[in-house]
């Protein structure tokens, strides 16, 4: 692609958007958070709906590959370009807006998602979904990705506060869902959702927001056994009790987060729960917490004092980077009657690798994400990350599980979805997908092999 054709496009761009041929100063954007990299022939930062319309209709022309991208941060893949494909950055189209009336926010797809808690919060209103990268992913990532966070167990993940999408089609075309459109007939918002950048660009999204929430306590407990925490885990799901937030965090993660920053309290132990609960439901989780023999166990209803005992999970992400050359981070979901073998299975395939293999994740629905770890980045350290990786998504499957929890799949488990979907049902998404894409213009190679 020559830059002449480029600097026609160029011109065609609003006056504050910005096309960007020499990727010098611009490496992060031939990947994302996970190990995988492609070189594009352009970036180009979109500041409204006609910029994207524009790019649109230059790659139909010249049939480039157009990959739409947030802020980078996501863990399968589904943000790296392949080689001379033009990246859409969405990340500087940051209007946002709130009706307290109807509590709803309407970002556009590049707000970062701690900006709309923050906004939200200065209005008396709360937007519960909070991925650990929410003080830097965009909400329209979160969006195609479906992203979980801490609260999930109680408020449920990114799709259940989804109104209604705006976005750009294939064809140049603005599509309006949910309340920004009032005619009857199909909602495509739900396909849209988690779909990874592969149907259309989004614009701006509707945003459901609740009442604040009381603040609850705050429960640290520590075992010896990760299966016992899991199974912790389990009796307080099954016991009907629905806690605001359930983390779990095995030995290793502790061990990780621990030389990162001291917590002699969790010294040696195997596992550790982090649960913040209703005050009424937090005696039963207690007690729920002694019949599995927890070893240490400290509750704290003071929100600066409980803020506290959360930094052994927020800080578990950098100490990995740290301590770790290569590091690939999987996240598969089990029934929660299952999470205790899940857990007991990682443990095992720690023990018995030559990599080195935590876990931690939203408990309380399911989701464990696990870290492999390399210090040499190898071909043959990635080889065996990748035959360590196939036992784990197997096991998830075998437990009656999925492949992937909110990370999504875009490059990283393209040849595992077989494992869980048949061949009519692999066939009719990638119906779906043309449909929407005939030419295969957005995200193409993605999710599907």
């Amino acid at each position: 692609m020559t830059d002449n054709l480029f600097a026609k496009l160029e011109q065609q761009l609003s006056p504050s958007a910005r096309l960007i041929t020499d990727l010098t100063d611009y490496d992060k954007y031939c990947q994302d958070a996970t190990i995988e990299r492609g070189t594009p022939s352009a970036i180009i930062f979109a500041q409204d709906e006609s910029d994207i319309c524009h790019v649109i209709k230059f790659c139909t022309e010249h049939s480039i590959p157009l990959v739409p991208r947030g802020a980078g941060t996501g863990l399968s893949g589904g943000a790296v370009p392949q080689d001379g494909a033009v990246v859409l950055s969405l990340e500087e189209m940051t209007e946002l807006r709130f009706d307290t009336k109807q509590k709803v926010a309407f970002a556009q797809t590049g707000v970062i998602t701690k900006t709309i808690l923050d906004e939200a919060e200065k209005l008396d209103l709360f937007y519960p979904p909070d991925p650990a990268s929410y003080d830097e992913s965009t909400i329209g990532g979160n969006v195609a990705e479906n992203a979980g966070g801490l609260k999930c167990v109680k408020y449920g993940v990114t799709k259940d506060y989804v109104l209604g999408i705006k976005g750009i089609t294939a064809n140049g075309e603005l599509l309006k869902t949910g309340i920004y459109n009032h005619n009857a007939g199909f909602d495509f918002t739900e396909i849209f959702i988690g779909s990874e950048g592969t149907l259309i660009i989004i614009t701006e999204i509707a945003l459901k927001l609740i009442d604040i929430p009381d603040s609850g306590e705050t429960i640290l407990t520590a075992f010896d056994s990760p299966k016992d925490a899991a199974q912790t885990v389990s009796d307080i799901r099954m016991a009907g009790i629905t806690p605001i937030v359930l983390e779990f965090l095995d030995g290793d993660a502790a061990a990780c987060s621990n030389s990162y920053e001291r917590n002699d309290s969790l010294d040696n132990v195997a596992a550790i729960l982090l649960i913040e609960s209703e005050t009424a439901d937090s005696q039963k989780i207690e007690s729920l917490c002694h019949k599995n023999k927890c070893t240490y166990l400290k509750r704290e209803d003071d929100p600066d004092k409980a803020d506290n005992l959360w930094q052994v999970r927020r800080n578990l992400s950098k100490a990995v980077k740290e301590l770790s050359k290569v590091r690939i981070s999987e996240d598969v979901a089990v029934p929660i009657s299952k999470y205790p073998h899940l857990v007991e299975f990682v443990s095992e395939l720690n023990k018995n690798s030559k990599l080195r293999i935590n876990s931690f994740g939203h408990a309380g629905d399911g989701n464990l994400h696990v870290n492999f770890m390399g210090q040499t980045g190898s071909e043959a350290e990635l080889h065996l990350m990748e035959i360590e990786i196939e036992k784990l998504l197997k096991k998830a499957i075998e437990l009656g599980g999925t492949l992937s929890g909110e990370h999504g799949i875009g490059l990283a488990k393209q040849k595992y979805l077989p494992m869980e979907f048949d061949k009519f049902c692999l066939d009719s998404m990638i119906r779906v997908k043309f449909a929407f894409d005939e030419s295969s213009l957005l995200n193409p190679n993605k999710i599907f092999l």
